[in-house]
């Protein structure tokens, strides 16, 4: 019979030990106390790591977990108005696999770009906000005050029409599972398109 030695792990900032370091999101639940209908996270140095609880996990000692009750996956009226966004102005695109594109008309660009409006499109993944949005695409194409079109930009056909897609990324890290929200990607937009190039 294999023995394992005892490993120290800590969930919700209280300790714990375990005589096996091989659980399931549903064992390590039960052991703090958590409802099973809540999301279980390992904290890791990018993004947290969500456990199922039919996940195996192999712990090591020391690791921190934490929970939080689950999120109300998906846009609703209360997500964009949290995001400052103005709900006449918003559309959201049902897409197959449980996306969402979440258009909103009238986006005003900074200064340095034409236009000065355009349609933006945002793609909501299935288990937003837990899971981040990436990249981000306007409508019409825009270019910077110089006649230029802004770096890493393309060309892609979504929803019926051509979109000038943004191809931008969050930094590790930057987006925290439980935490981070729309309005905190809109933020990161408007950072991006700040620097008019």
């Amino acid at each position: 019979m294999s023995h394992h030695e005892s490993i120290h792990i800590f969930i919700n900032k209280r300790k714990f030990e375990l005589d096996n370091p091989v659980q399931t999101g549903a064992s390590l639940k039960h052991l703090a106390g958590i409802p099973l209908q809540d999301v279980l996270f390992l904290q890791s140095r990018g993004d947290d790591e969500v456990i199922a609880n039919d996940a195996k996990v192999t712990l090591k000692n020391g690791d921190h977990l934490h929970s939080q009750p689950p999120a109300d996956y998906g846009l609703g009226q209360a997500e964009l108005g949290e995001a400052g966004i103005d709900c006449s102005l918003a559309t959201i695109h049902a897409q197959p696999g449980g996306w969402s594109f979440l258009v909103i008309s009238g986006y005003k660009l900074p200064e340095g770009f034409e236009p000065q409006a355009v349609d933006l499109l945002i793609k909501v993944p299935p288990a937003f906000p837990d899971a981040q949005p990436d990249m981000f695409w306007v409508h019409p194409a825009v270019k910077t005050a110089s006649g230029t079109l802004p770096r890493a930009t393309c060309i892609e056909n979504l929803l019926g029409k051509d979109w000038q897609r943004f191809s931008w990324h969050l930094s590790a890290g930057a987006w925290q599972p439980g935490v981070s929200t729309l309005r905190d990607f809109m933020r990161c937009i408007a950072g991006r398109l700040l620097r008019k190039d």
